[in-house]
């Protein structure tokens, strides 16, 4: 019996084609748009999310990929480039605007 644990480049490939595999739903049967400010997203542990900074403690917030249409990146955000090679791969969009969501900088 082999019990070897899968090499990082094997799962990454692995999941990087589930990933794919969410490319497969409409735009148009997608529900989710994020306008997000004064946080940070990134990825954790396959998925992406985004942490705000409250007083005391820090919250993480799951964002669903799959059903995500797009993403828009407000004043105080920042983004790391795993988050967005992930955003990318699942076929979400990110946008960059000022406060309140206008206007818009790039798409």
């Amino acid at each position: 019996m082999d019990n070897k644990k899968p090499h990082k480049k094997d799962y990454l490939k692995y999941f990087m084609e589930q990933l794919t595999d969410l490319k497969a739903i409409l735009h148009s049967k997608r529900a989710n748009i994020y306008y997000l400010e004064k946080c940070r997203v990134m990825q954790k542990d396959g998925r992406v999310l985004y942490l705000v900074e409250a007083d005391v403690e820090k919250q993480y917030w799951n964002i669903s990929i799959a059903n995500t249409t797009c993403i828009l990146l407000g004043t105080g955000t920042s983004i790391t480039q795993a988050a967005v090679r992930m955003l990318a791969t699942a076929g979400v969009l990110i946008g960059f605007s000022g406060s309140g969501g206008t206007p818009p900088y790039c798409s």
